[in-house]
């Protein structure tokens, strides 16, 4: 039997059809197999460095927020506590007149200006109490005197007292506090309009010859509270726009400071009719920024409370101290020379960082 010349055309038709397939599907195992023979770029290739990390440094200026204590003042005089011929007289040219500072000497005993906050009203002895002794106690050591807090005058708030009143050539009465020889002040710093008296003149106790004037403003600047993890350095506050150095105790003495903080709305804005201490926040941070390491939380070893260790590329531990954080990475500073890289998870390492 013979087939026609159309079911002989559907057979060529056909055949061409796979023909194509095969051709596709050989080609495509083709690129298939160029493309997994083909070598990894470079870039995507695993380091064979990879549990190590290069050390970089970058700034830090461990800027925080805090929050000021403004308190205001009126005019107000500061008077002696005792009678005699000013015999030594000096003041700061900037007015600021600070606690434990020595300004005059009267009859040649030198005047001790001192903070309290409970104002000495009396001499003290041996076994006196109260409030006004504490006041002493902690001002003493505030000023680095070493004295009890115990609210009872003994020899420890004597000697404090001694060895303050010494610094200006003083002898102390033994066992004696002598109110006589302070000029009681009432906060830690004040601007003044410098000394009052002159050298040589006279006070007597129906005199009207004062030791200080205070302006109309602001009385003194103070941090309510300072970071107990903030990076070791000299510290500036930002007052109306204007950076102004604060000490470790967390007082501002600058008298440009309290002219910038009187105008400024942050504190206008803030203080109440009648209030005289207002609470002022602002940005507080490094004077010099530090250079400092960001590496991951990981690569810390021997962690306790900010102290640690990394771990050098060759197994060396070096001590670490944690200062901040950013970015999920943990920001340190090193003791000795910074390797080149370090291990990025070291696992349990020997190290003593405390």
């Amino acid at each position: 039997m013979f087939s026609s010349p159309a079911f002989h055309g559907k057979i060529h038709g056909a055949g061409f059809i796979a023909l194509c397939m095969v051709a596709c599907l050989c080609s495509g195992a083709g690129l298939a197999i160029g493309l997994t023979q083909s070598k990894t770029p470079s870039s995507l290739r695993p380091s064979s460095d990879s549990g190590n990390l290069p050390l970089q440094t970058e700034q830090f200026d461990d800027a925080r927020t805090i929050s000021l204590n403004v308190t205001a003042s009126h005019a107000q005089n500061i008077a002696f506590d005792r009678t005699g011929q000013v015999t030594y007289a000096s003041c700061p040219d900037n007015g600021v007149i600070v606690s434990g500072s020595h300004e005059y000497d009267m009859d040649g005993a030198p005047l001790v200006t001192l903070y309290t906050q409970t104002p000495l009203y009396r001499d003290l002895s041996y076994g006196d109490k109260g409030t006004d002794v504490k006041a002493l106690q902690a001002e003493l050591t505030r000023l680095g005197y070493s004295s009890s807090q115990s609210g009872t005058f003994d020899w420890s708030t004597w000697n404090a007292w001694k060895q303050l009143y010494a610094t200006y050539g003083g002898i102390a009465q033994n066992g004696t506090f002598d109110k006589t020889l302070v000029i009681w002040i009432p906060a830690e710093s004040l601007i003044t309009t410098g000394c009052a008296t002159e050298l040589g003149s006279s006070v007597s106790d129906d005199d009207s010859a004062v030791a200080f004037t205070t302006a109309e403003g602001i009385q003194s600047i103070k941090a309510a509270n300072l970071p107990t993890d903030r990076a070791t350095g000299e510290r500036t506050v930002e007052i109306n726009s204007q950076t102004y150095s604060i000490g470790d105790d967390g007082t501002v003495n600058d008298p440009q400071a309290f002219t910038a903080m009187s105008s400024w709305e942050g504190y206008t804005g803030n203080r109440k009719d009648g209030e005289q201490v207002t609470d002022v926040s602002v940005s507080y941070r490094l004077k010099q920024p530090i250079d400092v390491y960001s590496i991951p939380a990981e690569a810390l070893v021997n962690l306790n409370k900010s102290d640690g260790c990394i771990v050098s590329a060759s197994g060396t531990a070096l001590k670490a101290h944690v200062v901040g954080s950013s970015l999920g990475r943990t920001l340190v500073t090193l003791e000795g020379k910074a390797p080149g890289s370090i291990q990025t998870n070291p696992g349990k390492s020997t190290c003593n960082a405390h």
